[in-house]
Formats: C-alpha cells, structure tokens, sequence
C-alpha cells in the first residue's frame, strides 16, 4: 500500500469518528506508522475549529496531529501547484485554492491522495486518489 496524504474532509471524518474512515485508518496503519498530512490540510482544520470555538476539538485535533507526519507548504509546491492552476484555468476546470495546494504537496511527495471529494480532484493530472468515504 502506498503512502498517502489525507484531505482535509477524511481528517474531519476521522476526528468525528466516522466508521467507514476508521476502518480505511486501521487498514492504512498496519503498512505505515502514520498519517500524513499537509499544513494546508492542518490549517483549514484549526480555522473551523477556531471559528466554532471548541476547546474539545482543538484538544482532539491536536492529539490526533501529533502523531502525524505535517509536510510544510515550500517553494517545489508552490511551483508544482502553479502549473495546476494554469492547467486547470486553461480547461476551464478549476477548483478552489486549498484543493490546488493539497494536491500539489501529494504531487510533489509522490502520495496517493485520500479524499471524498473526488470529483474536484479527478481534474488534476497524475494525481491517484483513494475515496475513504466510500
């Protein structure tokens, strides 16, 4: 099984306890020691969380985060998720920015990206996607 980076919606899953993405976790953790995810991911997290103001998801959240891999925005995907823009400009397919980023740091890390949102990423070339809501 081939690592993978998780989207921000399989992270909110997995906090809420959802089974279906639990079940995907257990099996992706018998392969690797843990989770990764990108700041981009970590950031929309900690906004929802601060916009609600829960003291108990934060607290949740950051035990869950502490045991993950964090891959930091750098120039290579900020590089890598320019040509995606331009790409998915050029056809008329865009989707928001944070998607753009996310998928650039899966490319850029050569990760599988674990998503529920498949039909916004399926538009970004090379990018292989695994659907943990499914």
């Amino acid at each position: 099984m081939k690592k993978a980076l998780l989207d921000t919606n399989i992270v909110s899953a997995f906090i809420r306890g959802q089974e279906v993405v639990l079940s995907y976790a257990r099996n992706y953790l018998q392969f690797h020691e843990r989770f990764t995810l990108s700041t981009i991911t970590y950031y929309e997290i900690m906004r929802g969380i601060k916009d609600i103001s829960s003291r108990k998801k934060d607290n949740i959240f950051r035990d869950f985060i502490s045991e993950c891999e964090l891959i930091d925005f750098d120039r290579c995907i900020a590089d890598k998720a320019a040509e995606i823009y331009s790409s998915l400009r050029r056809k008329g397919m865009l989707v928001e920015d944070a998607d753009i980023l996310i998928a650039a740091t899966a490319l850029e890390h050569d990760l599988n990206m674990v998503t529920g949102n498949t039909r916004h990423f399926m538009r970004i070339e090379g990018l292989i996607l695994e659907n943990w809501l499914e």
